[in-house]
C-alpha cells in the first residue's frame, strides 16, 4: 500500500510553502481546500497559515441575506 503521508518541510522550504497557501487563502480557497490538494491534514495546513500571520476567515463562510429581503 502506497504511503499518502507528505514529506516534512523545514526551514525556508517550508516559510515559502505556509507563503503560497497564504496567498491561496487570501485569493480564495479554503482551508480544506488547499488541505485537499496539498494532501496534507486540515490541522497543518491552519497551523502553517497561523505560522506565517494569515487572518483567518471567520467560520461559515460568507454571510448570505435571508431570502426576500428587504425592499
Amino acid at each position: 500500500m502506497k504511503s499518502t503521508r507528505q514529506p516534512r518541510r523545514r526551514g525556508a522550504e517550508r516559510l515559502a510553502f505556509a507563503e503560497r497557501l497564504c496567498a491561496d487563502y487570501y485569493a480564495g480557497s479554503s482551508i480544506r481546500n488547499l488541505a485537499d490538494r496539498t494532501g496534507y491534514a486540515y490541522g497543518t495546513v491552519r497551523n502553517l497559515l497561523l505560522s506565517v500571520g494569515t487572518k483567518l476567515r471567520p467560520r461559515g463562510g460568507t454571510a448570505r441575506s435571508p431570502k426576500g429581503g428587504a425592499q
